[in-house]
C-alpha cells in the first residue's frame, strides 16, 4: 500500500515538474518550487527523486511513453485510410495532440537540445508516417512535412486572439497561388545567386563571434560573461557597460544578428523584379545560408532553450522581411485565403527550416536539398494537387 502511494506521489510531483518548470521554459527549474507545490521541504523531495537529473529523466520518459502511445494509435487508425479522409484524420489529430500535450512537447525539445534531429523514436516514427503517408494517400515526403508546418501553423493560430475559423485544407489542396499564375521561377538562378551572398558579416563582430562560440562550446547552461569576455579580447567589466547580465547580453546579440540577417535577405531579394522570384528568394536565402551554415540551427536551439525569446521589438526585422512581399501582394501573384501575409511568411519559413533540418540530418547532397526547396514552392503555391503533377 506504502508502495502504491509512493509512486502515486512521484507521478504527481512528474504532473507538477511539466507544470511549473514548463511555465519558465524548464530554464532556471527549482527544486524549492516544485517541492513547495507538494508541502515537501527540498530534502523531503529526495525520498521521491534523489536528484533533478532524476526528475528530468522521468519526464522524459513520460513524454516520449505519451508520443509513442499516440504515434501508434494514429498509425494504426491511417492504416484503413486514404486520400483526404488520411489527412484530415493525420492533421486534426495530430493539431489535437499538440494543443493538449504542448508542455510535454516543449520539454523534449528542451531535454534534446543539444542535438538536431530529436528523439530516435520520434524519427523512427516520422519515417512509418512517410511510408503510410505516401502508400495510402499518395503524399511524399516533403509534402508530409509541409503537412506537418501547416499543422503547427493551425495550432499557433488556435492559441492567438484571432478566432475567425480558417480552412488549412484549401490551403494543403490549392495553395496560395491565384489563379493568373503563368510563370515558375528562375529556380536554379536565386539558388546559385544566394549561394554567392557573403555570410561573413556574421563573424565581423568580435564580441557576436564570441557569444556564437561560447553557446556552441557550452550548450547553453555554461555561458557567463566572462567566457564570452575572454573570447573577444575584453574584460568581464566592459560587458556591464551595455548589459546587465548573460539573458541580456543574449537577447541583444539574437536580435542584432536576426536584424543581419534581414538586412541580407532585402538586399537579396529586392534585386528580383518578376514576382514569382521575389517570392521563391525567401526560400532560397534561407534554405542556402542553413545548406552553408547548418551549425545556426543547433545555436539558435540553445540560445533559445536557455530562455532567450526572439526580440520584442520585431517591427525593424519584419519590415525587412515583409518589403520585398509587398510587391508581390500588388502583382496579384497571391491569394492568403484570408491569411495575414505575415502568417503566409511564418509558415514559408517555418517550412523552409524543417525541409532544411531534414536534409542536414539525413546528410543529403546539395542537389535533393535545392530540389526539395522548388518542391516545397509548389507546395506553397499550388498546394499538393501542384505537386502530384510533377511526380
Amino acid at each position: 500500500m506504502k508502495s502504491d502511494k509512493h509512486e502515486t506521489k512521484k507521478q504527481e510531483i512528474i504532473d507538477s515538474a511539466f507544470r511549473i518548470w514548463g511555465g519558465c521554459r524548464y530554464i532556471n527549474t527549482s527544486l524549492s518550487d516544485l517541492a513547495s507545490a507538494h508541502n515537501l521541504t527540498k530534502q523531503a523531495l529526495y525520498r521521491y527523486f534523489p536528484s533533478k537529473e532524476k526528475i528530468e529523466q522521468a519526464m522524459e520518459e513520460r513524454a516520449l511513453d505519451l508520443y509513442n502511445s499516440h504515434s501508434k494509435e494514429l498509425l494504426d487508425r491511417l492504416s484503413g485510410l486514404s486520400g483526404d479522409e488520411f489527412v484530415d484524420a493525420y492533421t486534426e489529430n495530430s493539431i489535437e495532440f499538440i494543443s493538449r500535450y504542448g508542455s510535454y512537447l516543449g520539454f523534449l525539445a528542451y531535454r534534446y537540445r543539444q542535438q538536431s534531429n530529436g528523439p530516435e523514436i520520434a524519427r523512427e516514427h516520422m519515417k512509418a508516417f512517410g511510408d503510410i503517408a505516401l502508400k495510402n494517400a499518395g503524399i511524399p515526403e516533403v509534402g508530409l512535412r509541409y503537412l506537418n508546418s501547416i499543422t503547427f501553423m493551425m495550432v499557433h493560430h488556435k492559441k492567438s486572439k484571432d478566432k475567425t475559423d480558417k480552412d488549412w485544407r484549401k490551403i494543403w489542396n490549392y495553395g496560395f497561388g491565384s489563379d493568373s499564375i503563368k510563370n515558375q521561377p528562375d529556380f536554379d538562378r536565386l539558388l546559385s545567386d544566394a549561394s554567392m551572398v557573403d555570410y561573413g558579416v556574421f563573424a565581423e563582430d568580435p564580441i557576436m563571434r564570441a557569444v556564437f562560440e561560447t553557446v556552441m562550446e557550452e550548450a547553453g547552461n555554461g555561458i557567463s560573461l566572462g567566457k564570452v569576455a575572454k573570447k573577444a579580447g575584453l574584460t568581464k567589466s566592459s560587458l556591464y557597460n551595455y548589459w546587465s547580465g548573460k539573458e541580456a547580453m543574449l537577447a541583444d546579440v539574437l536580435g542584432r544578428q536576426s536584424a543581419l540577417f534581414g538586412g541580407l535577405f532585402e538586399t537579396f531579394a529586392t534585386k528580383y523584379s518578376r514576382p514569382e522570384d521575389r517570392f521563391f528568394a525567401y526560400l532560397a536565402f534561407t534554405g542556402t545560408f542553413l545548406r552553408r551554415t547548418p551549425e545556426i540551427l543547433n545555436y539558435l536551439q540553445r540560445v533559445m532553450s536557455y530562455g532567450v525569446q526572439m526580440p520584442q521589438d520585431k517591427t525593424m526585422i519584419e519590415e525587412s522581411f515583409i518589403r520585398p512581399m509587398n510587391s508581390v501582394l500588388e502583382s496579384g501573384l497571391l491569394n492568403l485565403n484570408g491569411y495575414e501575409p505575415s502568417e503566409l511568411l511564418g509558415l514559408v519559413n517555418l517550412a523552409g527550416v524543417n525541409e532544411i533540418k531534414h536534409h542536414l540530418t539525413e546528410e543529403s547532397a546539395r542537389i535533393r536539398i535545392e530540389q526539395g526547396l522548388k518542391d516545397l514552392y509548389l507546395l506553397i503555391m499550388g498546394g499538393i494537387s501542384a505537386l502530384r503533377r510533377t511526380m
